[in-house]
């Protein structure tokens, strides 16, 4: 059973809720606006101390039948999530979209899928009022999944209240942290937030990629121009486009 809100819905109160829920902190500006400042020559805000993490949103089926394929794993209702590592047409294998975030999780920290652990909307409602949607979402670092040398469909599924999950198509129980506590716990460790920052970024963006894919699809969009400009469009796409990550930083109030 598919949830009865979108992706959209809750990656909005996903990031509204990290954004609000820490105190002394706030959001720093999104790239789209970086990128119109850094376009009109105004002085870009960048400088700051601030926390990065990279979000994929995804959305959990809900399966409540005895008949359901990884019931046996866990014996009640649980939840489960598609992992797309099937690549693009005419691509090789190892260019999906799973094996290019495992590529980018050796080099940067805090890349997850989050997916939630509830799926009607009264539960959606109810949550968002309480503050607890992050607290009801299952985050899963890209850092501590399973790398994939095949085509085959992958799931990750769980209960609302398991913290860990099971990976499939081989039924594994995953070890790590998969839960909101563990990873607020990491939002004090700040890095310096400037130009140099960005470049590193993309340098990083860029290299998780297939040789083969950034031939097929990134060369005519890229260059190698170190404006600020160039760099925050390209890391804009490459964040869209080729990871479906957004990235949340949340910076030191200096106010």
């Amino acid at each position: 059973m598919r949830p009865d809100f979108s992706e959209f819905s809750y990656g909005f109160a996903f990031t509204h809720e990290y954004v609000n829920r820490n105190p002394g902190l706030k959001a720093a500006p999104e790239l789209p606006s970086l990128i119109k400042e850094a376009e009109k020559g105004y002085d870009l805000k960048l400088g700051y101390r601030g926390h990065p993490k990279y979000f994929q949103f995804k959305l959990s089926a809900h399966l409540d039948r005895r008949n359901a394929i990884h019931w046996q794993d866990h014996g009640r209702p649980h939840f489960r999530v598609r992992v797309t590592t099937r690549p693009r047409p005419n691509r090789p294998a190892g260019t999906d979209q799973h094996s290019n975030l495992k590529r980018l999780a050796k080099t940067m920290d805090h890349v997850f899928y989050v997916a939630p652990r509830f799926h009607s909307q009264d539960e959606f409602d109810r949550l968002f009022l309480q503050g607890q949607v992050t607290d009801n979402s299952l985050w899963a670092p890209l850092k501590d999944l399973p790398s994939v040398s095949d085509n085959d469909i992958h799931y990750m599924t769980f209960t609302n209240d398991q913290k860990e999950p099971w990976w499939h198509s081989e039924a594994v129980r995953l070890e790590g942290s998969f839960t909101a506590e563990d990873h607020y716990a990491t939002i004090r460790e700040m890095v310096t937030i400037d130009e140099n920052f960005f470049r590193d970024l993309r340098g990083n963006l860029r290299a998780a990629l297939n040789e083969s894919e950034w031939r097929a699809s990134l060369a005519p969009n890229l260059d190698n121009n170190d404006d600020i400009a160039h760099v925050l469009r390209d890391i804009s796409r490459l964040l869209t486009a080729q990871y479906g990550l957004q990235m949340v930083t949340l910076t030191e109030d200096s106010e």
